[in-house]
């Protein structure tokens, strides 16, 4: 259900699918979209002639990927991986990943998917990764979480993220989760997330809560995992602009080179 409301609701910022065409354009093809989901860029990147292949741990996001992929005449190549777990056939110009670093378990997991990746790579090849930093949120007790003695709700009770929302067959979805567990010392937080379907006005289906780890990075971390994996020429650009980034942002892309 929740692949369904991805499926449905997301979509690409017009400025962040023009940076990820740029840079396709500018590092070569193929391309991979690590964590792909449901097809949210890797369906308009195609659609714009890319050949572009996709990967995500989710079989339910990428069957409703291929169902979408078809419906437009594509068919890009959509492999049922966990990112640490990669074992690709082909070589790959340009490699990205948006919003989905340090969702991968351990941080062991995410240095091994970064290896895999860059193995993945073709010499030369860039990998692309979007990623929005722990201080970024605008909400200041999110941020609080971090110090001492802020930590006595947890966990939270649950909360309806936004209201529900109408496919376009007319079922209506609303995602619910809650914060479980923040660990400031392991830098990891987790979450539960699940999901309601409803029709005329009643809930007609549930999908449990179901927790979701994820691992919390600085940005000098990041660019440190990505050196102790093989990435050389490690830049950090102000997100979709291809500019610097510079310490107001909290949203970055970091770009790093396989050697030649």
């Amino acid at each position: 259900m929740i692949a369904r409301y991805w499926n449905e609701f997301n979509t690409a910022d017009p400025d962040e699918l023009a940076y990820y065409l740029a840079a396709v354009k500018r590092f070569g093809e193929p391309a991979l979209d690590v964590g792909c989901g449901t097809g949210r860029l890797l369906l308009p990147i195609a659609e714009a002639g890319v050949d572009v292949d996709g990967t995500d741990i989710s079989a339910d996001m990428l069957a409703l990927c291929a169902n979408r992929a078809t419906s437009r005449g594509l068919y890009p190549r959509l492999l049922a991986q966990a990112t640490h777990e990669l074992d690709l056939e082909r070589s790959y110009g340009t490699a990205y990943m948006s919003g989905v670093f340090g969702i991968g378990g351990s941080r062991s997991n995410d240095l091994e998917a970064l290896r895999r990746i860059h193995r993945a790579l073709e010499p030369g090849g860039t990998l692309l990764i979007d990623h929005e930093l722990s201080y970024s949120t605008d909400d200041e007790k999110a941020w609080a979480r971090w110090l001492p003695g802020h930590r006595a709700d947890l966990p939270t009770q649950p909360s309806v993220d936004n209201e529900r929302r109408r496919a376009a067959d007319g079922d209506e979805f609303e995602l619910f989760g809650r914060l479980l567990e923040f660990d400031p010392l392991a830098q990891r937080r987790t979450m539960e997330l699940g999901a309601g379907l409803w029709r005329d006005g009643q809930v007609v289906e549930e999908e449990a809560p179901r927790p979701l780890q994820e691992n919390l990075y600085f940005a000098q971390e990041i660019i440190l995992q990505l050196q102790v994996a093989g990435f050389v020429g490690i830049r950090l650009e102000h997100a979709f602009t291809g500019e610097p980034a510079g310490p107001e942002d909290g949203e970055v892309i970091f770009v790093g080179r396989k050697p030649d």
